[in-house]
């Protein structure tokens, strides 16, 4: 994933402003990009053939999980290979894991920052848990309709934190007139959308952390749903929106159920924390410290009866990486 978002951002390369340069051997001099994407084809060829080989070749010893490629073997057969079927398959088995894991990484990433420096959201949060859900079990997603502020903070995890501040490019596929302005036919355009989540004529006090913003009162309308800018737009929205926005809710209610997350102590004092973003297509939380604890003996007991319920289970790196492709 490292290796497409720096492919994806605009303006590194020489050979998007003058594509005839493609033409060229990785060798010449100035040729860079060539050498760079030959590595970046290695490691993409890698992340979709390896799994669907890994998956073959554990459901020929009887002894695979299921999954979405498990799933579609024995319901397809397997492809003849180099066929479209084989290439959807991996491909599409690829994209379900790429896709959601970097970018539900960095916004939770945001998130876990925001309960450091708003400690009484996390404090709202918790009471609306135990009310709910009580301490002797986990939040569910069959909680969530019950758990109208924790519902309202996988929205502003979202807009908070920008994942994709200037989004995906798209590009024009005829000549258009917005405004006033004429966009070209193949005119590359960049949605600005960290600036459409922190509009302050769309969201009052924009940089600060509030789900109350989404919740309906009285004397307040709910502010602009980010669900409507965060996955980007028309055609090239996220197919994972659904599936993304499911896991954030659970990673969130879930530890906040049973962690408090606080500013770490060093020689018995405070140390503030800073908020800061890393650059990127993909944009990343600065790294930062956090105490991270459990928030009672009895939640404490509560995660180690998990762990016995749901034990690790071990690792398939050693076979995966035997396994040719």
């Amino acid at each position: 994933m490292g290796n497409l978002g720096a492919a994806l951002v605009p303006g590194v390369w020489i050979v998007d402003f003058i594509p005839f340069l493609r033409h060229i051997p990785a060798w010449f001099p100035g040729a860079t990009f060539k050498r760079v994407a030959e590595n970046f084809k290695e490691s993409a060829r890698a992340w979709n053939c390896q799994p669907y080989e890994f998956v073959r070749h554990q459901m020929s010893q009887n002894k695979h999980a299921p999954s979405y490629l498990s799933g579609l073997l024995e319901s397809k057969g397997v492809p003849e290979p180099g066929s479209f079927d084989e290439i959807v398959m991996k491909w599409s088995a690829a994209a379900m894991y790429g896709g959601g894991s970097d970018t539900t990484i960095s916004t939770l990433g945001g998130f876990f920052l925001a309960m450091v420096l708003y400690p009484d959201v996390q404090r709202k949060a918790q009471e609306e848990i135990d009310r709910v859900v009580g301490t002797d079990r986990l939040p569910s997603f069959s909680d969530r309709e019950n758990l109208p502020y924790i519902d309202a903070m996988v929205k502003e995890a979202l807009r908070w934190h920008s994942v994709t501040p200037m989004g995906v490019v798209h590009s024009s596929s005829e000549d258009d007139m917005y405004e006033g302005y004429f966009i070209p036919k193949g005119s590359q355009i960049l949605p600005n959308q960290w600036a459409f989540t922190h509009d302050p004529d769309v969201y009052l006090d924009a940089m600060a952390f509030k789900p109350e913003r989404f919740l309906a009162t009285e004397d307040h309308v709910p502010e602009r749903d980010p669900h409507l800018l965060a996955f980007g737009f028309g055609r090239r929205i996220c197919p994972g929106r659904t599936l993304a926005d499911s896991n954030v809710y659970l990673s969130i209610a879930q530890s906040l159920a049973v962690y408090s997350f606080t500013k770490p102590i060093k020689n018995g004092k405070e140390v503030d924390v800073e908020p800061k973003f890393l650059n990127g297509v993909i944009s990343h939380v600065a790294p930062f410290e956090v105490g991270i604890k459990p928030r009672s003996k009895q939640h404490e007991a509560l995660l180690k009866e998990l762990e016995i319920k749901y034990p690790w289970e071990e690792g398939h790196a050693a076979e995966l990486s035997q396994v040719k492709f």
